[in-house]
């Protein structure tokens, strides 16, 4: 996927505008090299990813996630967090994109 501009607008976390163009906020963090907060107007790059977000329900685990998406727990942790909460959304890699 090619590579977008995005102007950040007022009232607007790291974690929606993650969610808005189907990436992370870490990376989003990453290829911005952003070490602190957003501010209005600031101008971020943003590389859209393959997969999608998913919301975690009661007795899920990063094993158990990682198995019914067919991708591996490494992949989850690396775009998410080590500990996952039920009603967090987080990042699943496209199975497919994942051995790039």
């Amino acid at each position: 996927m090619d590579r977008i501009i995005y102007r950040v607008d007022k009232d607007i976390s790291l974690e929606e505008i993650a969610e808005k163009f189907n990436t992370t906020p870490s990376a989003i963090s990453k290829l911005n090299n952003l070490d602190g907060e957003i501010f209005v107007g600031l101008r971020l790059l943003i590389e859209p990813r393959e997969g999608s977000y998913y919301t975690v329900q009661p007795f899920d685990t990063v094993a158990s996630i990682a198995k019914k998406f067919g991708v591996s727990e490494d992949a989850i942790r690396e775009d998410n967090s080590d500990r996952i909460f039920i009603g967090q959304r987080i990042f699943v890699c496209s199975a497919e994109k994942q051995t790039e």
